[in-house]
């Protein structure tokens, strides 16, 4: 049987823009080895745990509003969405640490386990605030099936190979029993009793605090501010301080570990010392914006807007959610033909993105259903299933395998909490539309109703009212696209930035190739 090599060298990203030779990975280990079938079958096991994951992103999305009205509290409907995106933020550094430490195998089944309990758990969930706190710890266990997912994947997938596989798995859109079935039988834990011994002594405790520290009261600050609470209010104000705090508390301590600690830093800070992989995590962060909003709230448009049902909603939103997986495809094996194509991608993925955005952000507001919006969700599908094989390809490539697991860890944390920043945004800039117009005219027993069950506020409004409510919600969310248009210039920019940095990388990693190979060859005829 055919073997591939689990553990390929990839560039040093010790020194600022330079590439390294791979011969300068002194890892004591040697190389893991698995079959093609084994790595097959590895691959829909963690193409099965991704798709878990992410399929939860799309039933509460268009199911939201159908969910807050069965528990009378559409007012707190966002905190459903939000409490899962905090603490998968929140652990996607810590998920990613723990696999340097104890392996990958059991880390992924274990949160394999976490999600499929707290599933469970929110299924039962008798009121909006169980709801909520099951929704948080779900998403610890969602955090680690899709940071540790990418880990695994860039550790035992061939570098030819890592195009296709990366578009495999990013085109998910079950059962937990089959997960544990597959990785638990065929996919291998590389860390020895001793390894994980040693390493335990030099984790980073303080920096895993840190970094939920400054997450969750950052994130409650934008989320709650000028919906619940006043900008100015004691409660914004003290949490948006206490987050800022943290957050540089966590800058301070990380790069106090790396210059004079033996500690394993959680964030890996000799990372940002090189330009290429910085464009990496910021194109990442600015996916998030114009990833996660979108397919939360187009969804809740169709709702609002249009007066649909959840089931409805989710078949209107399929020339999203169909494209872009295929795009994810057809990208990952673009990238895997050849190392330039993957920020080239990127760059396309950002001009159409920018074009999506743009272009939804003018719908009509009326009830009628623009038929243009179905063209421009496959714009916005095709920009974001070209963007993610193509990004998570360069950390591959441009990222040393000691490093990989941070980086993806960085990576994958900066796409959800541009996500979670986004719809933070886009959820005040809702709020302060319905705050401005609806009561100009509702009473205030009606926006209470409003705020509670939207079926309950439909018994109390008449035609004429509903169709205003429906209008005023129009304006709300084509003023959350036009502030993502920001982002997606942002995007692209970086995109384009990106290809150039990757280029001279590339280019600097040839030639250190072919002074090493010359300096072989001198000390050969000596």
């Amino acid at each position: 049987m055919e073997q591939t090599t689990a553990k390929e060298s990839v560039p040093n990203s010790d020194s600022a823009d330079t590439v390294h030779s791979p011969d300068t990975d002194h890892s004591p280990e040697p190389p893991q080895t698995i079959t093609n079938l084994q790595l097959s079958v590895v691959i829909s096991g963690l193409w099965l745990s991704l798709f878990l994951c992410s399929l939860e992103t799309t039933i509460v999305s268009t199911s939201l509003i159908h969910i807050s009205n069965d528990l009378d509290d559409l007012n707190q409907a966002s905190w459903i969405v939000v409490a899962y995106l905090l603490t998968f933020n929140a652990f996607i550094l810590i998920w990613s640490k723990l696999s340097d430490t104890f392996g990958t195998k059991w880390l992924l089944l274990s949160a394999n386990f976490i999600f499929f309990v707290f599933s469970i758990a929110c299924a039962v969930s008798k009121t909006m605030v169980q709801l909520i706190i099951f929704r948080a710890f779900q998403g610890i266990g969602g955090s680690g099936m899709y940071s540790l997912v990418f880990v695994v994947m860039a550790q035992i997938v061939p570098l030819d190979k890592l195009g296709i596989c990366t578009g495999i798995l990013s085109s998910v859109a079950p059962g937990i029993a089959v997960v544990f079935a597959i990785l638990g039988k065929f996919m291998t834990n590389p860390k020895s009793k001793k390894e994980v011994q040693a390493s335990m002594k030099t984790m980073d405790l303080v920096g895993a605090f840190l970094s939920l520290a400054w997450a969750i009261p950052l994130i409650f600050a934008l989320q709650e501010g000028g919906d619940r609470y006043e900008w100015n209010s004691g409660v914004i104000i003290g949490t948006l301080v206490t987050g800022v705090v943290m957050l540089i508390l966590f800058a301070l301590w990380e790069g106090w570990v790396y210059r004079h600690s033996s500690i394993d830093g959680i964030f890996p800070v000799r990372l940002l010392k090189r330009s290429v992989t910085v464009l990496i995590f910021l194109s990442l962060l600015w996916l998030g914006f114009t990833f996660y909003v979108p397919v939360i709230q187009i969804p809740q448009r169709f709702q609002h807007v249009n007066n649909t049902t959840a089931t409805r909603a989710g078949i209107l939103v399929l020339p999203l959610t169909l494209v872009s997986p295929c795009s994810a495809l057809c990208s990952g094996i673009l990238v895997g033909k050849n190392r330039h194509w993957a920020p080239a991608l990127a760059i396309l993925g950002g001009c159409l993105n920018v074009i999506g955005i743009t272009l939804i952000s003018t719908l009509p507001i009326d009830s009628d259903i623009s038929h243009a919006q179905y063209g421009y969700q496959v714009l916005i599908g095709l920009s974001l299933g070209l963007l993610t094989p193509s990004l998570m390809y360069l950390i591959k490539i441009q990222v040393d395998e000691k490093d990989i697991a941070g980086a993806m860890g960085v990576g994958n944390m900066g796409r959800t909490l541009g996500g979670c920043i986004g719809l933070a945004i886009g959820g005040s800039l809702l709020h302060t539309e319905l705050d401005k117009d609806l009561p100009k005219f509702l009473s205030e027993e009606q926006i209470e109703a409003l705020a509670v069950s939207s079926s309950l506020a439909r018994s109390m409004l008449t035609e004429e009212q509903q169709i205003r409510v429906g209008e005023v919600y129009g304006r709300g969310f084509n003023m959350q696209f036009k502030a993502l248009i920001a982002f997606a210039g942002l995007s692209l920019i970086t995109a384009i930035l990106l290809y150039f940095a990757h280029i001279r990388s590339m280019n600097e990693k040839d030639l250190n190739e072919v002074e090493h190979r010359e300096d072989s060859n001198e000390r050969d005829s000596d």
